[in-house]
């Protein structure tokens, strides 16, 4: 029997299946993430199947919201060339995400779908015909019902409460900052779809806890699926009892949404029974499965060339695709004899090892690039880790991510790959909104996702410097932005996210995690009459507050990072020195993250506090400096102050006063050979353009391999 793999693509998540299990990643949906990210999710997920099947002729079934039923050609030929050029070989389905369901027993070709998810649509045949097709318009000509459907009408309930236009709804609280700033977010980014319909579950939820405006979208969203369902049962001649088959994002995730739904088709309509799918990839493989005769592949009739297209993927029909994922050019079919048969060249798919994909069900797969899943509690075996990013320079530039705090991870993502840097810091702050780490911790799903959504970077260090910060505190109303609570309950939430931060870091092959722990008494920066009391018990605090993390970070084979700061134990050089004596008999490697205009903006020598640090210097932050000089109060926007001294603000580079030029001579003469992560910190200037600026200056002033050295 010929191999089987399939490959269900949603609004949201996209599913590959092969020898070996699951690869979970994100949207290959244009619409929903756009043609470059979706290009290179796909070519990356069709990548691993080709590693697993190693050649071998194989049947497949592509399930994709992507394709259009109307004019399908443009997008069959480029998953044809995106699967071929990835090592695909034998014959495949290519069909809308929801023709699988339909196919699949129980329906088994009779019957209605109803996809709700990112968004919804609508199938129907009476098991003679071919299938009809309501609905699946994109968000703009359709998706009633469905997520994005639900997300913004709840937004905008909240937003008509927030101003008075319509009634009170709990759904006000629910959307922060608040409905009217995270509306105006949405609308700015290029690709709002899957943001907005992220959204639905809280809506749901608010419907659950009995509030009327989030019942009333609800209900209207069942009355939407009610109807696509009856316009496509309609359409297919369905006049005696069928069944429907209903899945999708928003009714696996509220069963209470589904019950819902499953009561009105039956009141309704001649529904003799709703068919849960609550698992899409079992459907599609069922509905390959049915269709699987002697190696080949047979489709339900009338279903070829209305809803379903079959592909051959051989080599010499189709050109290689591009790397930009662009469609192949038209080629010519097996009769045509004019044509010179075009041959893909064979390529290697390199994974690196921090970003190798990960089943979700049935563990590694016995080739190809496939690692375990992480132990989420209780000790591991150590990780091979990746230091820093394979780049022939000496120092590699990367960026810290925390600046799109509050953007979401792909934007963030997105700014980091076009920035051109060699690495990523990656922040996991509940404050930042990037990485849900309690999530991580607890489903293997959001794990695997998130992995398949770092492909295009590379995460050489992970960290944490809000939620961490509660570990030694302040515990106060300093820190409540973070989390209110007792002392006790901000210790534990400190623990938890730290520990979750050196797990993420192992899973993702970072080699690096920073971890910010906060400093239990800042008085002691100064002296009392005739107390003992000084800056080492601040130290001491640390180190035994730390030591769980430490265990941790040993076992998982990753290295601690301790970033001098003023609000930190490790404020300056010598604090940070005796901090580093003081873990010097731990088995985990705990090394130093400068940031040089943090050191400086206390009033230390920047060029001093470069030297000295040898094998200790682990990794730099980069970012410039302006101190005020007048005796008045600054004026602008950035200015803080970092004790009693001046004020200070920070800029990207080349715009304040720090002499980057010789700051970095000065790291190279210390034999430096870590990440240096641009910081953008700067109030004056938009963030694509301030991070832009400084790699610019550090290309300019790293060289970009080893050097020769003195000719002469």
């Amino acid at each position: 029997m010929s191999p089987l793999w399939t490959l269900d693509a949603g609004g949201t998540t996209t599913t590959a299946t092969g020898p070996g299990g699951r690869l979970r990643s994100g949207s290959v949906n244009p619409a929903s993430v756009g043609d470059e990210r979706a290009g290179s999710t796909l070519r990356s997920l069709f990548a691993d199947l080709g590693a697993r099947l190693r050649g071998e002729p194989a049947l497949g079934w592509i399930a994709t919201a992507t394709l259009d039923p109307v004019a399908p050609r443009p997008e069959l030929d480029r998953l044809r060339a995106l699967a071929v050029d990835a090592g695909l070989r034998g014959r495949a389905v290519v069909s809308n995400d929801a023709v699988p369901w339909l196919v699949a027993p129980p329906l088994s070709g009779r019957g209605a779908v109803v996809v709700c998810g990112t968004g919804s649509g609508f199938l129907a045949c009476d098991g003679v015909s071919a299938p009809t097709r309501v609905g699946g318009c994109e968000y703009l000509g359709s998706d009633e019902g469905s997520a994005f459907d639900i997300g913004l009408a709840g937004l905008r309930a909240a937003v008509r409460a927030g101003d008075g236009r319509g009634p009170a709804t709990a759904l006000a609280a629910a959307f922060r900052p608040t409905p009217a700033l995270l509306a105006r977010d949405l609308a700015a980014r290029a690709f709002p779809k899957a943001d907005v319909a992220a959204l639905a579950p809280v809506v749901c939820r608010t419907w659950l806890e009995g509030d009327d405006v989030a019942a009333s979208v609800v209900a209207r969203a069942v009355d939407e699926l009610v109807v696509g369902v009856a316009a496509a049962a309609r359409s297919a001649g369905l006049v005696d009892g069928y069944r429907v088959a209903a899945g999708g994002g928003v009714l696996r995730g509220s069963p209470d949404l589904l019950a819902e739904l499953d009561r009105a088709l039956r009141a309704a309509l001649p529904v003799i029974e709703v068919v849960p799918v609550f698992d899409p990839d079992d459907a599609v493989l069922g509905a390959l499965t049915a269709c699987a005769r002697d190696g080949d592949l047979v489709l339900p009739p009338g279903a070829e060339g209305s809803c379903a297209w079959l592909l051959d993927l051989a080599p010499d029909r189709v050109v290689p695709a591009s790397r930009s994922g662009d469609p192949a050019p038209e080629v010519s079919g097996p009769g045509d004899s004019s044509a010179e048969p075009r041959v893909a060249e064979p390529r290697v798919a390199v994974v690196p090892e921090q970003h190798a994909s990960s089943t979700s069900t049935a563990g590694p797969a016995a080739s190809g690039p496939v690692a375990a899943e992480p132990a989420v509690s209780g000790p591991a075996e150590p990780r091979p880790s990746t230091q820093r990013p394979a780049v022939t320079a000496p120092v590699a530039v990367g960026l810290c991510l925390a600046a799109w705090g509050g953007a979401g991870l792909d934007a963030a993502i997105t700014a980091a790959a076009e920035s051109g840097v060699d690495a990523v810091d990656l922040p996991t702050d509940t404050t930042s909104g990037l990485v849900d780490a309690d999530r991580w911790a607890d489903d293997a799903d959001y794990r695997a996702d998130l992995r398949a959504a770092l492909r295009p970077v590379v995460v050489t260090c992970v960290s944490n410097s809000r939620d961490a910060q509660l570990l030694l505190g302040p515990h106060g109303p300093h820190t409540d932005p973070v989390l209110r609570g007792s002392p006790d309950e901000k210790r534990a939430h400190a623990l938890r996210h730290a520990s979750h931060a050196v797990r993420i870091a192992a899973d993702l092959g970072a080699g690096q995690v920073r971890l910010m722990l906060g400093v239990p008494d800042l008085a002691r920066w100064l002296s009392w009459w005739h107390s003992d009391v000084g800056w080492d018990d601040n130290i001491a605090a640390w180190r035994e507050a730390a030591d769980p993390l430490l265990d941790l970070a040993a076992e998982h084979g990753v290295e601690l990072l301790v970033e001098p700061h003023p609000k930190q134990v490790a404020h300056d050089p010598p604090s940070t020195r005796t901090l580093l004596d003081a873990v010097a008999g731990h088995r985990a490697s705990v090394r130093v993250c400068l940031d040089i205009a943090n050191i400086a903006a206390t009033g230390h020598d920047p060029l001093a506090c470069v030297r000295g640090w040898g094998a200790d210097l682990g990794a730099a932050h980069a970012k410039d400096l302006q101190r005020w000089t007048g005796a008045d109060v600054p004026t602008g926007a950035g200015w803080s102050r970092y004790g009693p001294g001046p004020a200070i603000r920070f800029r990207a580079l080349g715009s304040g006063d720090l002499p980057w030029p010789a700051l970095i001579a000065a790291l190279l003469d210390e034999d430096f050979t870590g990440v240096l992560y641009v910081e953008h910190e700067d109030a004056l200037l938009p963030r694509r353009q301030g991070v832009a600026n400084s790699v610019r200056l550090l290309r300019a002033l790293l060289p970009d391999r080893q050097p020769q050295g003195r000719t002469w």
